[in-house]
């Protein structure tokens, strides 16, 4: 499938990619109030890859078709930091050809930028971010996990977030923060709804002055709107007492309602809410929150765990949400990756500058993802109810780093079906993962066995079932490879992979090795 760059329709360009890099833009915009104090590092780079892969087409037995697959991959990682302002992008460009005549070639473009600013001191602040990615079109069948295949199950998303807010304390006795989100996202498959949605948030908490009984009180409005679909709009309301027991463990009980104006295939999207819990904290590294209670569908629980010690982070969380396909791509409910190893490495690593390094060079050579535990959700123009229960730790020691993840995720769709009449028509039939369930786990192991030497052991499991046609999926991927640092700018990798895929409907079945040689270049 050709990711490279295309005529616009007027829907793209309002939707997509123009205010992809407008966004981009505001994020360097947001620096002025300091751009004079700024520390600034660029940092450009080139990839090259060749692998020879016996199915790199990922087609049943017998269908099998082999390749060398040439990548040139130029890119580089811009970070800024100022007195009241903080900046980070990666950006690659990956052009991919196939020595076999049957794919051609094609260019994918991957970009994660997040910045934010102080813009009045201690009053007014804007967040911002975006993003371009690959992601599979639908979770059942070979899926893309690497940038070598020649799958047509891959589309290009692009997203974007700018969002201005107000933060005020008042003494001792209040803060509250009044916030406006824009979002944006399009993708590259035809069907699928472009969005844009904007968000008004209110939140007051309590301050230090309510020691025994704290509270919150948060509310919101959300309206968005859809490129081929009704716009739908949401409201919330909320409050939170918190009730201390002792200084390490709270009591909490929330009331609230909730309003949606979807069309529902089932009960009437909107009602009170309510719900128990408490919170846990021990001391700084570890904090335990856990709520039941009820929301207009049924039953609901939150769960979100941390705890750090000097070689250990872990986090586990469980929510529900009524969400769709494309919110959950402009805003991952799942843990950031950088986040998580800024954890992991901050007993070894105290600099933040040194540190953000460190993660940014182990996430390119481990070939980890953006978030950890994604899985392959696929699209969908269809509310949702998501259940995710997650967990990762991750292990550090004097010369290797080991992350383990988890996850579970059921989807029970709340709309009709009729809103993905456009991506069955235009994509074969698509399956699609409106009522499925879908459990993972990957593991990484790095290892350092010389001082210019590495070793790094990546593997994936998950399985996909549609609730639906009773199909099941099940894909595990393996790659073993060996880096070496040729000169202090130059890395040398070399990575063999296995993958293969199975289902209860055997016609699916495939397997596929591949070896690759790399070379990183810090220009």
């Amino acid at each position: 499938m050709a990711m490279g760059i295309t005529k616009m329709t007027r829907s793209e360009w309002k939707y997509g990619r123009r205010p992809v890099a407008l966004a981009v833009l505001a994020l360097l915009s947001s620096q002025a109030p300091s751009v004079t104090a700024a520390e600034w590092h660029f940092t450009p780079r080139l990839d090259l890859r060749e692998t020879y892969s016996d199915n790199v087409n990922l087609a049943p037995s017998g269908s099998e078709q082999s390749s060398f697959v040439t990548e040139v991959m130029p890119g580089f990682t811009l970070n800024g930091i100022g007195r009241r302002s903080r900046f980070t992008a990666s950006y690659q460009a990956r052009s991919v050809n196939y020595s076999n005549n049957n794919f051609g070639s094609n260019l994918q473009h991957y970009l994660a930028a997040t910045g934010n600013a102080q813009l009045v001191e201690d009053l007014l602040f804007i967040d911002g971010s975006a993003n371009v990615s690959n992601i599979s079109t639908s979770p059942f069948g070979p899926q893309a996990l690497d940038s070598t295949y020649a799958t047509s199950n891959r589309t290009e998303v692009r997203s974007y977030t700018i969002s201005p807010y107000l933060s005020k304390r008042y003494g001792s006795l209040a803060q509250g923060e009044l916030r406006y989100t824009h979002q944006g996202l399009s993708a590259d498959t035809v069907g699928f709804s472009n969005y844009n949605s904007d968000r008004l948030n209110l939140n007051v908490s309590s301050g230090e002055a309510f020691r025994v009984l704290g509270w919150n009180v948060a509310a919101s409005r959300q309206q968005s709107r859809y490129s081929n679909l009704d716009s739908v709009a949401s409201d919330y309301l909320n409050g939170t007492l918190r009730y201390r027991i002792t200084d390490q463990f709270r009591l909490t009980g929330s009331a609230g309602y909730e309003r949606y104006t979807y069309q529902s295939v089932g009960e009437s999207p909107q009602g009170a809410s309510w719900s128990v819990g408490f919170i846990w904290q021990p001391s700084l590294r570890t904090n335990l929150e856990a709520s039941a209670g009820r929301r207009f569908y049924g039953t609901a629980y939150m769960l979100n765990g941390t705890h750090r010690s000097r070689h250990t982070t872990w986090n586990v969380s469980y929510n529900e949400d009524i969400t769709t396909t494309q919110e959950q791509l402009a805003n991952p409910g799942t843990v950031s990756t950088t986040a998580f190893l800024n954890q992991a490495f901050l007993a070894n690593i105290p600099d933040p500058v040194a540190r953000g390094q460190a993660v940014d060079a182990f996430i390119r050579a481990t070939g980890l993802p953006a978030y950890l535990s994604t899985g392959a959700t696929g699209l969908s123009n269809r509310f949702f109810l998501q259940k995710r229960l997650q967990a990762s730790v991750a292990l550090t020691s004097g010369k290797s780093t080991a992350v383990l993840t988890a996850f579970d995720v059921l989807r029970r769709p709340q709309t009709d079906v009729g809103n993905n009449t456009g991506l069955l028509i235009n994509n074969g039939g698509l399956l699609l993962s409106d009522q499925s369930r879908q459990k993972g786990v990957s593991g990484l192991w790095s290892l350092r066995v010389a001082p210019l030497t590495t070793m790094n052991l990546n593997a994936q499991y998950y399985r996909t079932s549609s609730l639906l046609t009773n199909r099941t999926d099940d894909n595990t991927l393996l790659t073993l490879g060996v880096s070496r640092r040729l000169s202090p700018r130059v890395n040398g990798t070399v990575e063999v992979r296995r993958y293969q895929g199975s289902s209860n409907q055997g016609a699916f079945d495939f397997r596929e090795n591949a070896i690759s040689a790399i070379l990183s270049m810090q220009l």
